[in-house]
C-alpha cells in the first residue's frame, strides 16, 4: 500500500511515475552543471556525441555510461549491419511520450566495422559556412572582416544569431554577451565538432547557475542542427529533387481519385504539392542516382535503407501519398507517406531522424499557414496531414491547422509556433483524434502547453477526426466543431475520472478517481483552478475541501 494513502496503492497515488528514477538521476545532473561540479563545456563535449537524443538525455547516457562514444537504438545497431550482443543492458532514456527506452554503446556491440564519417578540413567548413552566409546575405563585413584570417568558429557564432529567431548578426566590434553568446558559442562548438573541426579554443561561459537547463539546453541541440544541416547542404538539393519525383508520378496512381473523394480536390492537392511514391523497390534510388547523388547521401536523408543481407539501397517510401514536411525558411526537411485504405502496414509512415529532419522539431502545414498565424488565426494542432489539410479548407478565416505527424506534441514544436503566432494572444486547439489514442495524445500535450498563456482548448469530432467530418458532413461541419470547442483542463480531468474511477461506486474509485484528476490537473496550467476543483467535487462525490487539499498535496507534496 502507498504510506501516503492506506486505501490506494502507490501506481494511483502518483508516486512510482514510469521514468521517476531517470527524472531524479537527469535533475541531479542538471544541478551539478549548475553548481559548477561539471562546466558547461564538459556538457557541450557530451552533446557533440549525443545531442541527438536532447538535453535531459544527454546527461542521461552520461550518468550511465560515462564512457558512451555512440549510442543508437536495437534496430539502428541492427541497420548498421551490428548486434547488441545477448545479455547487455541498455542505457535507460526518456521516450518522446513520457515512458523509457534503451539505447546502447557501441561498445555492447558486435558486427560489421563502422566507416568513419569524412572529415572536412578547415577550409571546407568555412567554405562551406561562409557560402550559407552568402545565401542567408549575411554582410561581406561580417563574414570575413578585414585583415583577419578566416574563422570558421567566428562565423559559426554569426549564423547562430542569423538563425535563432531571425536575429540580427552582432557587430564582431561590438561585445556579445548574455545568453546571446552563451547560445552563440555553444552552437559554434557543436557545429564544429558534427564537421569534424576541433572546437573553438578559449570558450569562457558564465556561471551557469541560473540558466543552465533543457530549455537553454534543447535550444542550443536544435539551432545547431539546422545550422549544420544548412551549412552541410544535406539533402536540400537532394529532398528538392525527391518531392519533384514524386510530384511527377502523382497522376498515375490511386492518390488523386482518392482524395478527391475525400474532399481535397486537385486544386487543393496543387496547393499542397501532395505527391505520390511508386510501388518500386528500387525507383526513387535509381533516379537520385542519376541526379549524381551518392548511396551514402540517400541513406542519410531517410529516402532509403540499406538491406540488411545485401546492403543494397531501397525506397523508403512504397505505394504512399506523399506530403512534404518544411523547416521555418520553406526547405523540405522529410517526408510523410500514406498507404491506401485497407493497405498492410502502418497507415502513416516518417523518414527517420536526420540532421535535417527532426520529427520532434517540425510540424507539416506551419510553412504554408504561416501568414495567417501571422494575422492572428487560431492554432489548431492535429495528429495527420489530412487532417490539417480539413480544417484549413473549412476554417481558413479563423483558424489555422499543423500536424505533429504521429509524435506527442514537444516543446520545440510549441516553440516552432510561438516564433510564427503570438499564443498569449490567440492561444492553441487541439484536435487529435476521438479514440483512446487521441485521449492519450491530449493528456501528454496538457502537460506541454502549461507555457502557453492563452486559451487552451480541445475540438471533438464524433468519434471521426477532421478529414472524416469533411467527408463525411462537409465543411461547415468541420467549422461547427471547431467553434464548439471545450477547455483542454476539462477534457483531460474527465478522461483521468473515467479511466481511473469506474463505476465512482465505492469510496475507493471515488478516491483514485480523484488522485488521478489532480494529478493531471497539476501537469498543466488552468487560467480557473477553483472551477476546475467544483467539476472534481461534482464528479466524484468528493468534498470540494476534499478536492483542494488533494490538489494542494500533489503540487507541492512535501507541504511546502
Amino acid at each position: 500500500m502507498c504510506p501516503k494513502c492506506p486505501i490506494v496503492g502507490p501506481a494511483e497515488c502518483g508516486l512510482a511515475e514510469r521514468g521517476l528514477a531517470e527524472r531524479g538521476l537527469a535533475e541531479r545532473e542538471t544541478a551539478r552543471l549548475r553548481d559548477g561540479t561539471l562546466p558547461w563545456t564538459w556538457w557541450l563535449e557530451r552533446a557533440a556525441r549525443h545531442g541527438r537524443y536532447g538535453f535531459t538525455n544527454t546527461l542521461l547516457i552520461a550518468a550511465q555510461w560515462r564512457a558512451a562514444s555512440d549510442v543508437r537504438s536495437y534496430e539502428a545497431w541492427r541497420s548498421a549491419g551490428r548486434q547488441v550482443r545477448k545479455g547487455e543492458t541498455g542505457i535507460r532514456i526518456l521516450a518522446p511520450g513520457g515512458g523509457l527506452r534503451s539505447v546502447f554503446d557501441v561498445a555492447q556491440t558486435d558486427g560489421l566495422p563502422l566507416l568513419p564519417e569524412p572529415a572536412a578540413g578547415s577550409s571546407e567548413v568555412w567554405w562551406r559556412l561562409s557560402a550559407l552566409a552568402t545565401r542567408l546575405r549575411l554582410a561581406p563585413s561580417l563574414v570575413r572582416p578585414r585583415s583577419e584570417r578566416p574563422d570558421p568558429a567566428a562565423l559559426a557564432h554569426q549564423l547562430a544569431h542569423v538563425l535563432r529567431r531571425g536575429d540580427r548578426p552582432h557587430d564582431p566590434a561590438e561585445p556579445c554577451s548574455g545568453m546571446r553568446r552563451v547560445e552563440a558559442d555553444s552552437v559554434a562548438y557543436l557545429v564544429l565538432a558534427r564537421l569534424g573541426l576541433d572546437p573553438p579554443p578559449g570558450l569562457n561561459f558564465p556561471s551557469p547557475a541560473t540558466w543552465a537547463g533543457a530549455g537553454v539546453g534543447d535550444r542550443i541541440l536544435r539551432l545547431a542542427r539546422r545550422l549544420t544541416a544548412r551549412a552541410l547542404e544535406q539533402s536540400t538539393d537532394l529532398m528538392t529533387a525527391a518531392h519533384r519525383f514524386f510530384r511527377a508520378h502523382l497522376d498515375e496512381a490511386w492518390v488523386p481519385g482518392y482524395l478527391a473523394g475525400r474532399g481535397f480536390g486537385p486544386a487543393v492537392q496543387r496547393h499542397w504539392q501532395v505527391g505520390y511514391a511508386p510501388d518500386e523497390r528500387h525507383a526513387l534510388v535509381e533516379r537520385l542516382r542519376a541526379l549524381g547523388h551518392p548511396d551514402e547521401e540517400i541513406v542519410a536523408s531517410g529516402l532509403a535503407r540499406r538491406g540488411r543481407r545485401s546492403g543494397r539501397p531501397y525506397d523508403t517510401f512504397r505505394d504512399r501519398a506523399m506530403f512534404a514536411i518544411r523547416s521555418g525558411d520553406g526547405a523540405i526537411a522529410g517526408f510523410i507517406g500514406r498507404l491506401p485504405d485497407g493497405a498492410g502496414g502502418p497507415k502513416y509512415l516518417n523518414g527517420p531522424d536526420t540532421d535535417l529532419f527532426h520529427k520532434g522539431d517540425l510540424l507539416f502545414g506551419l510553412y504554408e499557414t504561416r501568414d495567417r498565424l501571422a494575422r492572428g488565426a487560431r492554432p489548431v494542432i492535429v495528429e495527420g496531414p489530412l487532417d490539417a489539410i480539413a480544417i484549413n479548407l473549412a476554417a481558413p478565416a479563423t483558424h489555422a491547422a499543423v500536424a505533429t505527424c504521429g509524435v506527442s506534441l514537444t516543446s520545440a514544436q510549441l516553440d516552432a509556433l510561438g516564433q510564427v503566432a503570438d499564443l498569449s494572444t490567440t492561444g492553441v486547439l487541439l484536435a487529435l483524434d476521438d479514440d483512446a489514442a487521441g485521449r492519450a495524445g491530449m493528456e501528454r500535450a496538457w502537460q506541454t502547453l502549461a507555457s502557453v498563456e492563452g486559451r487552451v482548448g480541445a475540438a471533438s469530432f464524433s468519434g471521426s477526426d477532421p478529414a472524416g467530418v469533411l467527408h463525411d458532413h462537409g465543411r461547415a461541419a468541420v467549422g461547427a466543431a471547431l467553434h464548439a470547442e471545450e477547455a483542454l483542463a476539462d477534457v483531460v480531468v474527465d478522461a483521468a475520472i473515467e479511466r481511473s474511477g469506474g463505476a465512482l461506486g465505492t469510496p475507493e474509485e471515488r478516491l483514485a478517481a480523484l488522485r488521478a484528476a489532480v494529478r493531471v490537473l497539476a501537469l498543466g496550467r488552468t487560467a480557473d483552478p477553483a472551477r476546475q476543483v467544483a467539476r472534481i467535487a461534482a464528479r466524484t462525490a468528493v468534498p470540494p475541501a476534499a478536492v483542494t487539499d488533494a490538489l494542494v498535496e500533489q503540487i507541492s507534496p512535501d507541504g511546502n
